[in-house]
């Protein structure tokens, strides 16, 4: 039960009476279409229709000399308007032109309608006057309390309360997984394609151009809605993106939430000012927070409903460990591939089990994983590779393929299948063919067995189940609290936007870095030949050189940077080169001056970023740096304050993990002080919004420190 302005959400799916405002009399109407689907599937509340122009011209002719502003149409009363109404009205379901609109929501307030489904289009997404007519709108019902679904939507389909409260030409079989979609055309495709796979659905909702009731508490109410144990969903934005993390974080911990995220390209993006502008880009950012409220992404409609099947019809998965039953070894080789490339794995079998499958399975038949029962297998050898299979430990899910040869026996072997659901463990099955598995698949269908036309299918389901069981079990991460010196960076930080600099010096970068507790290089900043030279024995050799001209983001490119400065002639030679290419350039201006570094030992190079999403937050990034960020491209990330051992997650998840734990003789990194300057850099993010972006490349690793050895940070004045 959700409520806001005083108003429950209760009835936009348990109305004890609606109103169809448009209900019209001509078929061709969407009014009519309307009005006849909830008459129709057996809505069993009050209905009325509405519609200004009344009934056909002899009622209207016949009415027209009563009082009352009511008329007949096919046995039923047709008002005038809302306020003819007799009764009281839980539901408005508006379906007239657009520019009437405004009027007829000020009726409903009128009336006491606290609920109104606006089906009409030709508002925000036709342009400017359209925009115009949903603030009308807004005001209205802000002034009166009423919440809106809408405009330019589907409607809504409530299984349980028997209403199709849409313009959709069918009604769904009952199940409890609720959809809601901001596209109508889509959720008509979607309707049309789980009823013909026999999928059925609780609450099926269209948000529109959601001006009211959007995502955020369609969430809240699904959560806590008993009917409802699988959430869908296509959207094509997400307008709170902090708080739809929040929401979906806590509805994920209690159902699935399997999304279908639209729009993962931008063209005519601006221009990146960064590295880690780069490395993030916008639908990348939607996919780390998608993944790190535990919601599902489904990469396209099919996928949506492969992920509904395996969600709907399968236990917990306890484990990623992953058997194949199959009577064709082609198709084992290709699952076996299609699981090691997943975040699944093969299941290596027990001796046990290896042993009864070697005893009764004929000698050419393989043992190990993936089971081959062979081509002339029947359904009494699948059974007794599958019983030993499933009541193997080392076992948490089975795949079983089958493809039709002379021997199969498609129809009994799919019944064999449907009885391994006494194991309790999670199963995908795949019937290669056509026509001719047709009636094994309807069989699977039939005992809630997951069906895939594809083996690959299968895998990526189950990976999708084993990942969603994998976050509810994750216990809570704790850890968050962490000092730093946050007076003396905000200090630095106002120095620069007073001054109004969007980029900060490297030597007002380090200083806030090294405030927030990220360790920096020993160095020296904006020295002229003579001071360099003296300080350069100070720091000691050997050095790194790069010129401190002001404008210029990556200096390595222009020859601005020169490392591994052995002695005082090779010092005087690296600054002479280094001026000479700034001027060429075009940076003149402080050309001679250099900033001096003393050279950090040898170690890993690693990059670490962070930027800061308008709708999502910041985003951290941590890889392989150096040159070879746009190299390998090898990259970890996560959404706003990070504890350290969340960042250690994100340190191992890179391919090049195990270059820090002592790969090849090399000695083991200081994986505590990565860390530590990972949670250094989400604080500092998550405390001072006005940092855009920020840059630290590289961050030298050895086995005893963590060095920023240069360092970005940028403002968003």
């Amino acid at each position: 039960m959700i409520v806001k302005g005083g108003y429950l959400l209760d009835n936009f799916f348990k109305p004890k009476s609606i109103a169809v405002i448009g209900a019209s009399h001509n078929k061709k109407k969407l009014g009519y279409l309307i009005y006849e689907n909830l008459q129709k599937y057996g809505y069993e509340g009050k209905l009325y229709g509405v519609n200004i122009k009344g009934g056909p011209a002899h009622i209207s002719r016949r009415v027209s000399r009563k009082k009352s502003g009511a008329q007949n149409m096919c046995g039923t009363t047709l008002y005038r308007t809302v306020g003819d109404i007799p009764g009281p009205v839980d539901l408005a379901v508006v379906v007239i032109p657009a520019p009437a609109v405004p009027q007829v929501i000020q009726e409903c307030g009128e009336k006491g309608i606290n609920s109104v489904i606006i089906i009409s289009a030709g508002f925000s997404e036709v342009g400017a006057k359209g925009k115009a007519l949903e603030g009308r709108l807004k005001m209205i019902a802000e002034k009166y309390g009423i919440r809106i679904i809408g405009p330019n939507c589907l409607g809504i389909i409530d299984t349980w309360s028997k209403m199709n409260a849409s313009f959709a030409e069918s009604m769904p079989d009952r199940m409890k997984i609720s959809l809601f979609s901001q596209s109508g055309a889509i959720c008509s495709a979607i309707l049309d394609w789980a009823n013909a796979r026999e999928i059925g659905f609780s609450r099926f909702i269209s948000l529109g151009n959601k001006i009211d009731v959007s995502e955020d508490e369609i969430m809240d109410f699904l959560a806590a809605d008993e009917k409802t144990n699988i959430i869908l969903a296509y959207l094509e934005s997400i307008n709170d993106g902090r708080a739809f993390m929040e929401k979906a974080r806590k509805l994920s911990s209690r159902k699935p939430f399997i999304i279908v995220k639209a729009g993962k390209t931008k063209e005519g993006a601006k221009t990146i000012s960064s590295h880690t502008g780069n490395i993030a880009g916008s639908d990348l950012v939607t996919d780390v927070a998608l993944r790190q409220s535990g919601v599902i992404r489904a990469e396209s409609l099919e996928d949506l409903f492969d992920m509904a099947k395996i969600f709907a019809f399968s236990p917990e998965m306890e484990g990623s460990k992953v058997a194949v039953v199959t009577n064709a070894g082609g198709l084992g080789v290709m699952l076996a591939d299609a699981i090691s490339e997943s975040g699944l794995s093969l299941a290596k079998l027990s001796d046990k089990t290896q042993s009864v499958l070697k005893e009764h399975l004929p000698a050419e038949a393989n043992v190990h994983n993936p089971v081959d029962v062979l081509g002339d297998g029947r359904a009494d050898r699948y059974q007794l590779a599958l019983d030993e299979v499933f009541q193997d430990d080392g076992v948490s899910a089975v795949i079983v393929t089958l493809t039709p040869q002379a021997m199969t026996e498609i129809d009994k072997t799919a019944k064999t299948i449907a009885k391994m659901k006494k194991y309790g463990k999670p199963i995908a099955t795949c019937f290669l063919g056509g026509e001719i598995i047709d009636s094994g698949r309807a069989i699977l269908e039939e005992k809630e067995v997951p069906f895939f036309e594809f083996p690959e299918r299968a895998v990526k389901a189950l990976d999708k189940l084993e990942r969603y069981w994998a976050f509810r079990r994750k216990r809570a991460d704790g850890g968050n609290n962490f000092t730093y010196k946050k007076a003396n960076v905000s200090r630095s930080l106002q120095s620069a936007m007073c001054n109004g600099r969007k980029k900060l010096s490297e030597e007002e970068a380090f200083r806030v870095l090294k405030d927030c507790g990220i360790e920096t290089a020993n160095c020296e900043y904006g020295l002229g030949f003579e001071k360099l030279l003296k300080r350069a024995k100070a720091i000691g050799f050997p050095l790194v050189l790069k010129t401190a001209a002001p404008g210029i983001l990556h200096k390595t490119e222009i020859g601005g940077v020169i490392i591994g400065i052995r002695d005082e002639g090779e010092l005087q030679k690296a600054y002479f080169s280094i001026r000479d290419n700034v001027r060429k350039a075009g940076f003149a201006k402080d050309a001679e001056r250099m900033d001096i570094y003393r050279m950090e030992e040898e170690g890993l190079e690693i990059f670490l970023g962070a930027k800061r999403d308008p709708n999502f937050g910041p985003m951290i990034v941590f890889g392989m740096g150096g040159v070879m960020v746009e190299t390998l491209k090898d990259f970890s990330y996560r959404i706003g304050i990070i504890s350290e051992k969340e960042a250690k997650k994100m340190i191992d998840e890179i391919k090049s993990a195990k270059l820090f734990h002592g790969f090849r003789g090399m000695p083991e990194a200081a994986i505590g002080k990565m860390a530590v300057s990972i949670v250094a850099l989400s604080h500092l993010m998550h405390d001072f919004p006005e940092i855009k972006e920020v840059d630290i490349n590289p961050l030298k690793v050895t086995d005893k420190k963590c060095v920023a050895v240069d360092g970005k940070i940028i403002l968003d004045l």
